[in-house]
């Protein structure tokens, strides 16, 4: 299998496709983290395949102490133009989640929006699993966001389109081999673009076998970023927190 994120993360059109993501969640998740745990002023947090940083830059603008990486560099640069313009502090590098270049300690880690099951193996999608156990202090917690597998089998929508500015883009879906891939087609008046995307779809209980090998126990599950019980029919996504 291609490494697809490698060219689609890094290109112009992928923020335009998810457009629809914006500060609320990572809002919500906030409100949702202040709830069920007591972090303090300065609570060390790890934001793993950070992204445009939605989540970093909120997270330190309330007061936490935010590292964060991702491998598209066309990403890492909005999030740290973003910090820079707020007067944040975010510790902002480029790295592959498969081979993380970090010692110390954290108190939490952030790892959000599917940004896991992109490669072939457990080996490889659980190796930063095994490092966060690592980077996590004693009484540290892992957040992990990740599809609801049961629901996306039974909602897939095989083909949809939409249209930002003067693109085009179509979306096709299917699932192959216990992977969900998604085939994006952007159409412009003078080009036409092809991206991938696929993600290994793991269920529930296979995420908790999987964090419960690399020394995780599971401290509660969810449906949602504001708090919903988790369903296996009806929760768009799958939300553990997870305790070291």
């Amino acid at each position: 299998m291609s490494e697809w994120f490698k060219d689609w993360f890094d290109s112009d059109e992928y923020l335009d496709v998810y457009s629809h993501r914006n500060k609320t969640d990572a809002e919500n998740l906030l409100v949702l983290i202040t709830k069920n745990f007591d972090f303090k002023n300065g609570t060390k947090v790890l934001d793993a395949a950070c992204g445009n940083g939605r989540f970093s830059n909120l997270f330190e603008k309330t007061g936490f102490d935010v590292t964060s990486f991702d491998l598209s560099m066309q990403l890492l640069k909005i999030a740290h133009k973003k910090s820079t313009e707020e007067n944040l502090n975010v510790k902002y590098f480029r790295s592959d989640i498969r081979n993380v270049p970090l010692k110390g300690s954290f108190d939490l880690v952030l790892n959000m929006f599917t940004s896991f099951g992109y490669f072939t193996s457990d080996n490889e999608n659980f190796s930063f699993i095994r490092l966060a156990h690592k980077l996590l202090n004693e009484k540290g917690f892992f957040i992990f966001d990740y599809l609801n597998k049961d629901y996306v089998i039974n909602n897939l929508i095989p083909k949809s389109y939409k249209t930002i500015g003067d693109k085009k883009i179509i979306e096709e879906r299917r699932i192959n081999q216990n992977r969900v891939e998604k085939k994006i087609i952007i159409e412009s008046s003078n080009e036409r673009k092809i991206f991938q995307e696929s993600v290994l779809m793991y269920s529930k209980d296979e995420i908790i076998d999987g964090f419960n090998s690399c020394g995780f126990k599971v401290n509660k599950i969810f449906g949602d970023y504001l708090g919903s019980n988790f369903n296996s029919l009806t929760s768009e996504r799958l939300l553990i927190f997870f305790a070291k």
